[in-house]
C-alpha cells in the first residue's frame, strides 16, 4: 500500500462514524469499576448463598446485567489490554504480565480524549509501556503495573501499593518498604494463622482506602462531567482478609471445589511445578498439600474479601445517589477475570475452563433501562460500547461489538486466549510437554452451549457442554470428534476473520 493510501486509510480508521441510531440519552459522567478476579458465580451461582452481596445485588435489579459475559484473555494485563483497547490478545499481543503494550493502538481513554473527556485512573492498569519511546534504562520499562497511553493516574494503587504503603505507615502499622525482601509480612495474618485477619484493620485496608480517595477526588470535581475508572485488586490474591470480614463467611457454609476428569495433559503439566506461591503466606505453590480445612479457609476468605468490596461499591453508588448525579451517570462494572478457586484442582486464572473467564458485567445509563441478557458478550465489547455512550468515534482496529439492551446475537461465539508458557520459555509447561513457549498456547471457543479448548502444541482438544456442566468437569472430546472437527473448523474461521491487517 502506497504511502498517500496509508495515510488516506488511517484517516478513514480515525474518523469513523459512530453509530447514530443510538436513542438513548448520553450521560453526564462515566464511573467504570473493574474488579480483580471475581467470579460471575458469587452473583449466579451456588457460592451466592454463602456470601453477602448487597449492594451488587441491588445494582444488579437497576442495569441491564450480561449473565453469560467472558474475559477474551487471562491473566491480568494481558485481560486488561482487551477490555481497554477492544482487541484480541492476537491482535495486541499483550500476552503475558510485562509485555509492552504498542502505544499506536487506540483505547477507551485516547477515544474519550477525542470528545474532550479525560479518563481519571483510581487504582491501576497493569500495562506494560511501550519500549520504543523509552530509554533502555528508563524506569518506567521496570513495571508492568504502570498506566495505559491517555489515561490520567490520579490515585496510584498499583501492585506495589506504594501511596497505601505510605498511608500505612502513616497510621502506626510496622509495614515493609515497598521493595524490601521481606514485602509478603504486609499480608500476614495475626499469628500467621490461615483465615485470620490482616495485620490492617478495615478502615485502612487497600479497598477502604482506595474508595477513600476516589470519593475525596471525584467530589471536588462534580461541578463539570467527569470520568473516571476505578479498579479495586480484591479479591485477588494473597487471600487474608482485615476483621470483620476475614470470619464473615462459615468455612462450611462453602460448596466444596468441583471435581472433575483430570486425565487431560493439562493437568499434568499445570502441577508440574509450584505454582501460585503468593496465594496466601507461607504458600509454597503446592497444591498436592493443601488439606479440605484448608482450602475452605481459603475460599471463604476470597467470599470476605468480595464482600469487603461489595460494602465500598456501596458507598461509590451512595455518594452519587447524595451528590444528585446518580441518574446522569453511567456506571459500568466488571471483572478483569475469574479464579479457579480449588475447582478441577486448580487455582488461579490461566487456566482454559469457566470459571476463570466467566465475570460479571453490569451497566446502568440513562435510559438504557434494567434487565438481564442471557446472550453472550465479551470484554472486547465494552470498549466500542463506552466509546459510542459518550459520542466518540470507535476507532475500526476495536474487535468487539457496542452492546445494546438487546444484547448481542444468541450465536455469537466467545473466545478466550491464553499463554501457559512462560516469557523465558522455561516455564512447567514447556517442560513437562517438551515444547517451545509457542506451543504452550491454548483457546477456549464458546458457541452453541459448547466449549472447545484448542492447543496450539499437539495436546488433544477438550469439549464441554457448559449447559449441562458449566464447571468442565467432563470432557467430552473422545467421544464426539464431529463436535470438535467442527468448533475447531468455526475457530478458525473465526479468528481469521478478526485477524488484523491494518497494521
Amino acid at each position: 500500500m502506497s504511502s498517500t493510501r496509508w495515510l488516506i486509510f488511517r484517516l478513514w480508521c480515525a474518523n469513523s462514524a459512530p453509530d447514530q441510531t443510538r436513542k438513548v440519552p448520553m450521560p453526564r459522567n462515566l464511573l467504570f469499576i473493574v474488579l480483580d478476579q471475581f467470579r460471575a458465580d458469587l452473583l449466579t451461582g451456588p457460592m451466592a448463598d454463602c456470601v453477602p452481596l448487597p449492594n451488587l445485588r441491588r445494582f444488579a435489579q437497576q442495569s441491564l446485567s450480561f449473565t453469560n459475559h467472558h474475559t477474551v484473555m487471562v491473566p491480568c494485563g494481558p485481560s486488561r489490554a482487551s477490555l481497554l483497547t477492544g482487541q484480541y490478545a492476537m491482535t495486541h499481543r499483550s500476552v503475558h504480565n510485562g509485555t509492552p503494550l504498542p502505544d499506536h493502538i487506540p483505547n477507551i481513554a485516547t477515544g474519550l480524549r477525542s470528545v474532550g473527556r479525560e479518563l481519571l485512573l483510581f487504582g491501576y492498569t497493569d500495562t506494560q509501556p511501550d519500549p520504543t519511546h523509552l530509554h533502555p534504562n528508563d524506569p518506567a520499562r521496570r513495571s508492568y503495573t504502570g498506566p495505559i497511553k491517555g489515561i490520567t493516574e490520579v490515585v496510584e494503587m498499583r501492585e506495589e501499593g506504594w501511596a497505601w504503603l505510605a498511608h500505612l505507615r502513616g497510621q502506626g502499622y510496622d509495614v515493609p518498604d515497598a521493595d524490601a525482601s521481606d514485602f509478603d509480612r504486609l499480608y500476614r495474618p495475626k499469628d500467621g494463622v490461615l483465615g485470620g485477619p490482616a495485620l490492617y484493620e478495615a478502615k485502612d485496608s487497600d479497598t477502604a482506602y482506595l474508595t477513600d480517595q476516589t470519593i475525596r477526588h471525584l467530589d471536588v470535581r462534580k461541578a463539570r462531567p467527569w470520568s473516571a475508572m476505578v479498579t479495586y485488586i480484591r479479591p485477588h490474591p494473597p487471600f487474608v482478609a482485615p476483621s470483620p470480614w476475614h470470619s464473615l463467611v462459615d468455612p462450611k457454609s462453602v460448596p466444596t471445589p468441583a471435581q472433575g476428569s483430570t486425565a487431560h495433559p493439562f493437568f499434568a503439566a499445570y502441577h508440574a511445578a509450584p505454582s501460585s506461591s503468593g496465594m496466601f503466606w507461607g504458600f509454597d505453590g503446592d497444591h498436592s498439600t493443601l488439606t479440605p480445612a484448608q482450602i475452605a479457609i481459603i475460599r471463604a476468605t476470597y467470599l470476605g474479601l468480595a464482600a469487603e468490596v461489595d460494602y465500598h461499591i456501596g458507598r461509590l453508588l451512595d455518594w452519587l445517589e447524595a451528590i444528585g448525579q446518580a441518574d446522569d451517570t453511567m456506571v459500568v462494572l466488571t471483572a478483569d477475570h475469574g479464579e479457579m478457586l480449588g475447582d478441577l484442582g486448580l487455582w488461579g486464572k490461566r487456566t482454559p475452563f469457566r470459571a476463570a473467564s466467566h465475570v460479571p458485567l453490569m451497566i446502568r445509563a440513562p435510559g438504557l433501562g434494567a434487565g438481564t441478557v442471557d446472550a453472550p458478550s465479551r470484554s472486547v465489547d465494552l470498549a466500542p460500547t463506552l466509546l459510542d455512550a459518550f459520542g466518540a468515534r470507535v476507532p475500526c482496529q476495536m474487535q468487539g461489538q457496542k452492546l445494546t439492551s438487546a444484547g448481542l446475537p444468541a450465536d455469537t461465539p466467545v473466545m478466550v486466549e491464553m499463554d501457559l508458557g512462560e516469557m523465558s520459555g522455561g516455564g512447567r509447561f514447556e517442560r513437562a510437554w517438551n515444547a517451545g513457549a509457542s506451543a504452550c498456547r491454548a483457546v477456549a471457543f464458546e458457541t452453541g452451549g459448547r466449549r472447545l479448548v484448542h492447543f496450539a502444541g499437539h495436546q488433544p482438544s477438550m469439549l464441554f457442554d457448559i449447559a449441562a456442566d458449566p464447571d468442565c468437569a467432563e470432557d467430552l472430546a473422545a467421544n464426539d470428534p464431529q463436535t470438535v472437527a467442527r468448533l475447531t473448523s468455526e475457530l478458525l474461521s473465526f479468528r481469521m476473520r478478526h485477524a488484523g491487517s491494518y497494521f
